[in-house]
Protein backbone atom coordinates (compact mmCIF):
# COMPACT_ATOMS: atom_id res chain seq x y z
CA UNK A 1 0.00 0.00 0.00
CA UNK A 2 1.44 3.67 -0.94
CA UNK A 3 0.29 7.08 -2.52
CA UNK A 4 2.10 8.39 -5.95
CA UNK A 5 1.45 12.12 -6.74
CA UNK A 6 -0.55 11.86 -10.49
CA UNK A 7 -0.42 15.59 -11.19
CA UNK A 8 1.90 18.31 -9.90
CA UNK A 9 0.56 21.52 -11.18
CA UNK A 10 2.18 25.28 -10.25
CA UNK A 11 0.41 28.07 -11.63
CA UNK A 12 1.60 30.81 -9.17
CA UNK A 13 3.93 31.99 -6.38
CA UNK A 14 3.64 29.56 -3.05
CA UNK A 15 6.98 31.66 -1.52
CA UNK A 16 4.95 32.24 1.47
CA UNK A 17 2.34 29.46 2.50
CA UNK A 18 1.03 31.26 5.40
CA UNK A 19 -0.34 34.32 3.17
CA UNK A 20 -2.49 30.94 1.12
CA UNK A 21 -5.10 28.90 1.51
CA UNK A 22 -5.25 25.12 0.95
CA UNK A 23 -8.16 23.15 0.15
CA UNK A 24 -7.83 19.52 0.76
CA UNK A 25 -9.95 17.00 -1.01
CA UNK A 26 -10.45 13.95 0.25
CA UNK A 27 -12.28 10.24 -1.57
CA UNK A 28 -11.63 7.14 -1.11
CA UNK A 29 -8.87 6.90 -3.38
CA UNK A 30 -7.41 10.00 -3.86
CA UNK A 31 -6.36 13.02 -2.26
CA UNK A 32 -6.54 16.81 -4.18
CA UNK A 33 -5.30 19.58 -3.37
CA UNK A 34 -5.60 23.19 -4.55
CA UNK A 35 -3.57 26.36 -2.93
CA UNK A 36 -5.13 29.80 -3.57
CA UNK A 37 -4.33 33.65 -3.14
CA UNK A 38 -6.46 35.24 -1.14
CA UNK A 39 -8.60 35.94 -3.68
CA UNK A 40 -8.88 32.71 -4.52
CA UNK A 41 -6.76 32.90 -7.62
CA UNK A 42 -5.42 29.11 -8.53
CA UNK A 43 -1.65 28.64 -6.96
CA UNK A 44 -0.94 25.08 -7.25
CA UNK A 45 -2.74 21.57 -7.76
CA UNK A 46 -2.07 18.31 -6.54
CA UNK A 47 -3.71 14.78 -7.27
CA UNK A 48 -2.13 12.07 -5.01
CA UNK A 49 -3.06 8.69 -5.95
CA UNK A 50 -3.87 6.39 -3.32
CA UNK A 51 -2.75 2.65 -3.74
CA UNK A 52 -4.30 0.37 -1.57
CA UNK A 53 -7.31 -2.22 -0.75
CA UNK A 54 -10.02 -1.03 0.71
CA UNK A 55 -9.46 -1.89 3.98
CA UNK A 56 -5.63 0.00 4.00
CA UNK A 57 -6.78 2.74 2.60
CA UNK A 58 -7.07 4.89 6.17
CA UNK A 59 -3.78 3.96 6.85
CA UNK A 60 -2.12 5.70 3.61
CA UNK A 61 -4.19 8.77 4.21
CA UNK A 62 -3.04 8.68 8.08
CA UNK A 63 0.61 8.15 6.51
CA UNK A 64 0.29 10.65 4.56
CA UNK A 65 -0.88 13.25 6.75
CA UNK A 66 1.87 12.59 9.41
CA UNK A 67 4.86 13.10 6.72
CA UNK A 68 2.93 16.26 5.80
CA UNK A 69 2.15 17.54 8.86
CA UNK A 70 4.79 20.04 9.19
CA UNK A 71 3.92 21.31 5.41
CA UNK A 72 0.24 21.74 6.47
CA UNK A 73 0.91 24.02 9.54
CA UNK A 74 2.58 26.31 6.89
CA UNK A 75 -0.38 27.51 5.37
CA UNK A 76 -2.52 30.60 6.43
CA UNK A 77 -5.32 28.23 6.25
CA UNK A 78 -6.44 24.88 5.48
CA UNK A 79 -9.88 22.91 4.68
CA UNK A 80 -10.87 19.82 4.43
CA UNK A 81 -13.80 18.68 2.03
CA UNK A 82 -14.83 14.87 2.77
CA UNK A 83 -15.98 13.26 -0.09
CA UNK A 84 -18.02 10.48 2.40
CA UNK A 85 -21.44 8.94 1.67
CA UNK A 86 -22.79 8.95 4.52
CA UNK A 87 -24.18 12.64 4.07
CA UNK A 88 -27.24 14.08 4.13
CA UNK A 89 -28.75 17.27 3.66
CA UNK A 90 -31.05 18.86 6.04
CA UNK A 91 -33.31 21.53 5.95
CA UNK A 92 -33.15 24.21 8.96
CA UNK A 93 -36.47 23.40 10.53
CA UNK A 94 -35.61 19.66 10.77
CA UNK A 95 -32.03 19.72 12.47
CA UNK A 96 -30.93 20.91 15.79
CA UNK A 97 -27.29 19.30 17.40
CA UNK A 98 -28.51 16.69 18.64
CA UNK A 99 -30.24 14.87 16.14
CA UNK A 100 -27.15 14.56 13.50
CA UNK A 101 -26.33 10.81 14.65
CA UNK A 102 -29.74 9.98 14.33
CA UNK A 103 -30.29 11.20 10.43
CA UNK A 104 -27.19 9.85 9.36
CA UNK A 105 -28.57 6.23 10.92
CA UNK A 106 -32.23 6.90 9.69
CA UNK A 107 -30.24 6.85 6.35
CA UNK A 108 -27.27 4.71 6.24
CA UNK A 109 -28.22 2.29 9.39
CA UNK A 110 -25.42 2.46 12.52
CA UNK A 111 -23.21 -0.41 11.48
CA UNK A 112 -20.74 1.84 10.85
CA UNK A 113 -18.92 4.33 14.03
CA UNK A 114 -17.41 7.15 13.16
CA UNK A 115 -17.28 11.03 13.88
CA UNK A 116 -20.52 12.45 13.12
CA UNK A 117 -20.07 16.25 11.34
CA UNK A 118 -22.78 19.03 10.77
CA UNK A 119 -21.73 22.84 8.72
CA UNK A 120 -24.52 25.33 7.67
CA UNK A 121 -24.17 25.44 4.04
CA UNK A 122 -23.18 28.92 3.21
CA UNK A 123 -25.97 31.09 2.05
CA UNK A 124 -28.53 28.55 2.70
CA UNK A 125 -30.66 27.98 5.59
CA UNK A 126 -29.96 23.70 5.27
CA UNK A 127 -27.23 21.49 7.06
CA UNK A 128 -24.79 18.99 6.02
CA UNK A 129 -24.55 16.29 8.26
CA UNK A 130 -22.15 13.73 7.59
CA UNK A 131 -20.09 11.02 9.15
CA UNK A 132 -16.14 10.27 8.68
CA UNK A 133 -14.66 7.58 10.27
CA UNK A 134 -13.08 8.72 13.90
CA UNK A 135 -9.16 7.59 12.86
CA UNK A 136 -9.76 9.59 10.25
CA UNK A 137 -10.70 13.07 12.40
CA UNK A 138 -7.85 12.55 14.88
CA UNK A 139 -5.23 11.79 12.04
CA UNK A 140 -6.86 15.09 10.29
CA UNK A 141 -6.64 16.88 13.68
CA UNK A 142 -3.30 15.54 14.51
CA UNK A 143 -1.65 16.36 11.71
CA UNK A 144 -3.14 20.49 11.79
CA UNK A 145 -5.76 21.33 15.08
CA UNK A 146 -7.32 24.45 13.20
CA UNK A 147 -8.38 22.70 9.43
CA UNK A 148 -11.67 23.85 8.91
CA UNK A 149 -14.00 20.41 7.67
CA UNK A 150 -16.48 20.69 5.42
CA UNK A 151 -18.14 18.06 3.12
CA UNK A 152 -18.22 18.83 -0.44
CA UNK A 153 -21.55 18.99 -0.58
CA UNK A 154 -22.17 21.92 1.48
CA UNK A 155 -19.18 24.01 -0.98
CA UNK A 156 -20.51 22.58 -4.15
CA UNK A 157 -24.15 23.72 -3.96
CA UNK A 158 -22.72 27.18 -2.16
CA UNK A 159 -21.06 27.48 -5.67
CA UNK A 160 -24.11 26.54 -7.76
CA UNK A 161 -25.98 28.52 -5.80
CA UNK A 162 -23.97 31.42 -7.65
CA UNK A 163 -25.19 30.45 -11.06
CA UNK A 164 -28.09 31.73 -13.05
CA UNK A 165 -31.28 29.89 -13.33
CA UNK A 166 -32.66 28.14 -16.21
CA UNK A 167 -36.37 27.86 -16.50
CA UNK A 168 -36.22 24.49 -18.33
CA UNK A 169 -34.30 23.13 -15.96
CA UNK A 170 -30.47 22.18 -14.41
CA UNK A 171 -28.61 19.58 -13.56
CA UNK A 172 -25.06 19.33 -12.46
CA UNK A 173 -23.14 16.58 -12.59
CA UNK A 174 -19.67 16.25 -10.63
CA UNK A 175 -17.35 13.17 -11.09
CA UNK A 176 -15.56 11.41 -9.10
CA UNK A 177 -13.66 8.17 -9.97
CA UNK A 178 -16.86 5.39 -10.04
CA UNK A 179 -18.56 8.03 -8.21
CA UNK A 180 -21.27 11.06 -9.45
CA UNK A 181 -22.55 13.90 -7.31
CA UNK A 182 -25.98 14.88 -9.05
CA UNK A 183 -27.91 18.18 -8.31
CA UNK A 184 -31.04 19.06 -10.15
CA UNK A 185 -32.59 22.54 -9.81
CA UNK A 186 -36.14 24.08 -11.96
CA UNK A 187 -36.17 27.41 -9.90
CA UNK A 188 -34.80 25.61 -6.63
CA UNK A 189 -33.06 22.45 -5.58
CA UNK A 190 -34.91 19.13 -6.66
CA UNK A 191 -32.29 16.51 -5.86
CA UNK A 192 -28.92 16.67 -4.10
CA UNK A 193 -27.61 13.34 -3.94
CA UNK A 194 -24.19 11.17 -5.02
CA UNK A 195 -24.33 7.62 -6.82
CA UNK A 196 -21.88 4.64 -7.38
CA UNK A 197 -21.58 3.49 -10.73
CA UNK A 198 -19.64 0.37 -12.49
CA UNK A 199 -21.17 0.81 -15.97
CA UNK A 200 -22.13 3.50 -18.71
CA UNK A 201 -25.39 2.76 -18.54
CA UNK A 202 -25.49 3.49 -14.59
CA UNK A 203 -25.31 7.15 -15.51
CA UNK A 204 -28.47 7.09 -17.95
CA UNK A 205 -30.32 5.26 -15.67
CA UNK A 206 -29.60 7.61 -12.54
CA UNK A 207 -29.68 10.69 -14.66
CA UNK A 208 -33.20 10.13 -17.10
CA UNK A 209 -34.99 8.26 -13.94
CA UNK A 210 -34.29 11.83 -12.02
CA UNK A 211 -35.42 13.77 -15.13
CA UNK A 212 -38.91 11.81 -15.09
CA UNK A 213 -39.09 11.97 -11.78
CA UNK A 214 -39.07 15.69 -11.69
CA UNK A 215 -40.92 15.96 -14.76
CA UNK A 216 -37.85 17.12 -17.07
CA UNK A 217 -37.39 16.62 -20.60
CA UNK A 218 -34.24 15.38 -21.59
CA UNK A 219 -34.62 17.29 -24.96
CA UNK A 220 -34.89 20.62 -22.92
CA UNK A 221 -33.14 20.44 -19.84
CA UNK A 222 -29.09 21.67 -19.31
CA UNK A 223 -26.45 19.23 -17.90
CA UNK A 224 -23.22 20.66 -17.12
CA UNK A 225 -20.19 17.99 -16.06
CA UNK A 226 -17.41 18.34 -14.84
CA UNK A 227 -14.64 16.29 -12.29
CA UNK A 228 -12.80 13.27 -13.89
CA UNK A 229 -14.83 12.53 -17.22
CA UNK A 230 -13.59 12.24 -20.16
CA UNK A 231 -15.25 13.89 -22.88
CA UNK A 232 -14.59 10.64 -25.04
CA UNK A 233 -15.16 8.55 -22.59
CA UNK A 234 -18.36 5.99 -23.13
CA UNK A 235 -20.31 7.62 -19.61
CA UNK A 236 -19.83 11.07 -21.49
CA UNK A 237 -21.41 9.12 -24.85
CA UNK A 238 -23.77 7.27 -23.02
CA UNK A 239 -25.03 10.62 -22.03
CA UNK A 240 -25.13 12.33 -25.22
CA UNK A 241 -27.26 9.61 -26.36
CA UNK A 242 -30.33 11.07 -24.30
CA UNK A 243 -29.50 14.69 -23.45
CA UNK A 244 -29.47 17.33 -26.06
CA UNK A 245 -27.94 20.17 -23.74
CA UNK A 246 -24.38 18.50 -22.41
CA UNK A 247 -21.73 20.74 -21.91
CA UNK A 248 -18.80 20.54 -19.40
CA UNK A 249 -18.35 23.56 -16.66
CA UNK A 250 -16.42 26.47 -16.96
CA UNK A 251 -13.86 28.20 -14.56
CA UNK A 252 -15.64 30.69 -12.20
CA UNK A 253 -15.25 34.62 -13.71
CA UNK A 254 -12.89 36.03 -12.96
CA UNK A 255 -10.63 33.36 -12.20
CA UNK A 256 -7.09 33.40 -14.22
CA UNK A 257 -5.56 30.09 -15.31
CA UNK A 258 -2.91 29.63 -18.09
CA UNK A 259 -4.12 26.30 -19.51
CA UNK A 260 -0.42 25.51 -20.77
CA UNK A 261 0.24 24.83 -17.35
CA UNK A 262 -2.55 21.87 -17.76
CA UNK A 263 -0.32 19.18 -18.75
CA UNK A 264 -2.56 18.90 -21.78
CA UNK A 265 -5.54 17.83 -19.49
CA UNK A 266 -8.98 19.56 -20.19
CA UNK A 267 -9.93 22.41 -17.97
CA UNK A 268 -12.96 20.82 -16.56
CA UNK A 269 -10.74 18.57 -14.56
CA UNK A 270 -9.67 21.19 -12.57
CA UNK A 271 -13.28 23.14 -12.39
CA UNK A 272 -14.53 21.46 -9.14
CA UNK A 273 -11.80 22.97 -6.53
CA UNK A 274 -11.52 26.01 -7.89
CA UNK A 275 -15.34 26.64 -7.87
CA UNK A 276 -15.48 25.51 -3.87
CA UNK A 277 -12.21 26.93 -3.00
CA UNK A 278 -14.64 30.38 -4.08
CA UNK A 279 -16.89 29.41 -0.95
CA UNK A 280 -15.06 28.36 1.88
CA UNK A 281 -14.61 31.83 4.57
Amino acid sequence: MSYSTRFDLAFGDLADLSQHLLLVQLSDDAIQLLATDQQRQPLMYQFVQIQADEADRGQVVADWLSQHAGWLQQWGRVFVAHQTMQATIVPAQLFNVDNGKELIDLQFGDLFRGTILTEQVPGRQDYTVYRIPSELFANISAAHPSIVHRHVFSLWISWLDKLPVDASGQVYLLFETNRVFMAIRREDWLLIQQYEFQAPEDISYYLLASLHEFELSPETVKVYVDGWIDTQSAVYQEMFKYIRFLETASLPEGIRLDERHLQGQPLHFFTPLIQMAQCVS
